[in-house]
């Protein structure tokens, strides 16, 4: 795909949602016609595909950066699923499932999101630097969601009231850490 039509049908998903992926919407936007959208094969499916094939792009590439003890590598790690969201704002910003098993097999994407974050809890737990946890998954969903879910509607829809990223990450992380974070006994 065309880089500078994705550029452009991002920033027309971040400014106006889902609708504003028309191809008349596309071509207006880069000063081209309908027809040179439409043979560049762009689409709001295709945009969307491509979109989320980045969002799980970055966020391996990004996950896999934590050393450390396993609260070191907790901590990274929700910093780097800041810096996912971050990078795929316009995409998260509309839609809460970008992660979910079938918004991502229907593109042909295998995905294991849990993977990075029982290995953490495993080390942490052995490690001693957190207490282990009942229901990795359903810790895992929770802690991440708070994060995540709150991140993005911070960044998008309150950024003018001083939410930039670092702020955002910051307090986010300090809180789901002192406030949510199993602690050793």
């Amino acid at each position: 795909m065309d880089r500078r039509f994705l550029a452009v049908a991002t920033e027309l998903l971040d400014e106006e949602g889902w609708s504003a992926l028309s191809l008349d919407r596309i071509a207006e936007r880069a000063g081209v016609s309908r027809a040179t959208v439409w043979r560049a094969g762009i689409t709001r499916t295709s945009v969307e595909r491509l979109l989320r094939l980045r969002l799980v792009a970055d966020y391996q590439e990004l996950m896999g950066q934590t050393t450390g003890s396993g609260l070191d590598r907790l901590i990274l790690a929700l910093r780097a699923l800041c810096e996912v969201a971050e990078r795929n704002l316009p995409l998260l910003a509309h839609t809460d499932l970008a992660f979910h098993g079938p918004d991502l097999e229907a593109i042909g994407v295998e995905f294991d999101y849990f993977a990075p974050w029982l290995q953490i809890l495993a080390q942490a737990a052995a490690d001693g630097s957190l207490a282990p946890v009942d229901d990795p998954p359903r810790f895992i969903v929770a802690l991440t969601d708070s994060l995540i879910l709150t991140y993005v509607h911070l960044r998008a829809h309150h950024g003018d009231y001083g939410w930039d990223a670092d702020r955002t990450a910051d307090h986010l992380i300090d809180l789901l850490t002192h406030g949510f974070a199993p602690r050793p006994p």
